[in-house]
């Protein structure tokens, strides 16, 4: 994952906080931990720490006011959708997709002010500075996935799956991570496989840098190599995350046809909550 990568991943994950109070907590603290996250990647000067400081603000700012009744809006119709009677498969295929949309116009809107950074930073010595963290950031996962049995990689993927769902539902049946345990042992691709395509992008994004392009040029490629890789580098993974996407919503939707009423009811109630939390967050 690249640095930007990284950026727009810390910005989307506090969707993924389990309530209210620590959803207010994380965007208390969010500017400082946008600083902390690229200030590991970037060589900064006073100067420099001071503009990135400004922007990690903007663009938490942003992330509040813009995208967070989007998100709220999306997640009421989705509970409509579930008190109504449950999704079909159309309607399921149909929320991942708009679920997808947010996603990437949180990329689309965020690569302006992520541009607003990196065009500072690609003369000679910055970009050797940042390529270092990179390659030794990629390093660290490599070396932390080598030494996994693919069970045990199969097992941390139902693991970070059943705490997601588990986050809206309440507590899954056995029967219910046997159907996610089942998905994992078929899922395309292999960790390994991800990080060499990561290893493409940042190369790319590594090399697109040295042209030492302007700030709208920055925002486009950022975009695209976040969400349109493929036009860029190894078009070949794109099978891959496609096949990965189509996965995911058949396991959701096996998984929510077989949710009982109180695990439905949890869902709406949860559903409602963060929508309501994510209204009142952008109002303040």
């Amino acid at each position: 994952m690249c640095a930007p990568l990284q950026i727009i991943a810390l910005v989307v994950g506090l969707l993924a906080l389990p309530g209210c109070s620590t959803l207010k907590l994380a965007y208390s603290f969010a500017d400082n931990m946008l600083e902390d996250t690229a200030g590991s990647y970037l060589d900064l000067s006073a100067k420099q720490s001071e503009r990135l400081s400004q922007q990690a603000t903007a663009l938490i700012s942003w992330h509040r006011t813009v995208m967070l009744p989007k998100y709220a809006s999306f997640f009421r119709a989705q509970a409509d959708i579930i008190q109504a009677g449950g999704w079909t498969q159309a309607q399921l295929k149909s929320a991942i997709r708009r679920f997808r949309s947010l996603l990437e116009k949180t990329v689309e809107d965020a690569s302006p002010l992520i541009a607003e950074v990196l065009v500072e930073h690609t003369s000679p010595q910055k970009l050797a500075y940042l390529e270092a963290r990179m390659t030794e950031n990629l390093a660290k996962r490599r070396a932390n996935e080598a030494d996994k049995t693919q069970i045990v990689l199969i097992g941390e993927w139902v693991e970070r799956r059943v705490e997601s769902i588990s986050r809206f539902t309440g507590p899954l049946t056995g029967t219910q991570v046997a159907i996610i345990q089942g998905y994992a042992e078929n899922r395309p691709g292999t960790m390994m496989r991800w990080l060499e395509s990561r290893e493409h992008r940042q190369n790319a994004f590594l090399a697109f840098l040295r042209n030492r392009p302007k700030k709208t040029e920055i925002a486009a490629f950022v975009t695209r190599i976040i969400l349109r890789a493929h036009e860029v580098v190894d078009p070949d993974y794109r099978a891959i995350s496609d096949a990965r996407w189509a996965l995911l919503e058949a396991m959701c939707y096996k998984v929510s046809a077989t949710l009982d009423d109180e695990q439905r009811k949890q869902l709406i109630t949860t559903l409602r909550s963060y929508a309501a939390d994510m209204v009142e967050l952008a109002g303040d």
